[in-house]
């Protein structure tokens, strides 16, 4: 068995995630080998990501470019539509065209600096509430909350402001039961040599292939 395989062995746990049932391994050191199928999990999720973002880059950018090509052959109906000297066109059975003429407006860029310039023309006299809408917004602090949280269970007083609201209790706070949690730190290795280094990959027998995919988990 190869070195690869040996680190990788992932029946036992692809075993366990299939069950759904988490069990303790029955030696210490194998705890190496979920270590670094977490790793590797967690590679294929940041990959993910990146790609998520990457694509979502990609959708806007055609948005755009099929939103400029609209722009561009609106024109062309509005300049046939001015030389023919017509305001619009009716093609029975497939659709009309019409135009019309719209007045010259503002576009606002940027509009955290647009509301900076609003309040310096406040302090010089303006009137802009009709322009500009205060919004208080508030964002909870989850440490200082969670134990806010305990103190209410405690004395007894969260039942009652829960059900000061309209909404399910449970739907709106849950107290997670305690847990232990565990953390990983990985020992990356330098790299010896910044050339072209062969890797060969060990190719797992066409029976155990056939039987699980492990890397699926």
């Amino acid at each position: 068995m190869s070195e690869y395989e040996d680190v990788f062995r992932r029946k036992e746990l692809h075993d366990m995630y299939t069950l759904g049932e988490a069990r303790s391994l029955d030696e210490l050191y194998l705890l190496e080998d979920v270590a670094l199928t977490i790793k590797e999990l967690n590679k294929k999720v940041d990959f993910y990501k990146d790609y998520k973002k990457k694509k979502k880059q990609d959708v806007d950018d055609a948005i755009k470019v099929l939103g400029n090509k609209v722009d561009f052959y609106k024109s062309i109906m509005v300049l046939t539509l001015q030389k023919n000297k017509e305001k619009s066109i009716k093609f029975p059975g497939s659709c009309s065209i019409s135009s019309r003429n719209q007045k010259a407006k503002w576009e606002i860029k940027d509009e955290e600096e647009f509301i900076a310039v609003l309040k310096e023309a406040q302090k010089a006299g303006e009137k802009i509430d009709d322009v500009l809408e205060e919004v208080i917004q508030y964002k909870i602090k989850k440490t200082p909350a969670n134990k806010m949280l305990f103190m209410w269970e405690q004395s007894g007083k969260l039942e009652g402001f829960l059900k000061k609201v309209k909404k399910e209790a449970s739907d709106i706070v849950n107290k997670v039961g305690a847990k232990t949690s565990v953390s990983i730190s990985f020992v990356e290795k330098e790299e010896e040599d910044e050339g072209i280094i062969d890797i060969e990959v060990p190719v797992k027998p066409i029976a155990d292939t056939a039987e699980e995919d492990y890397d699926s988990i």
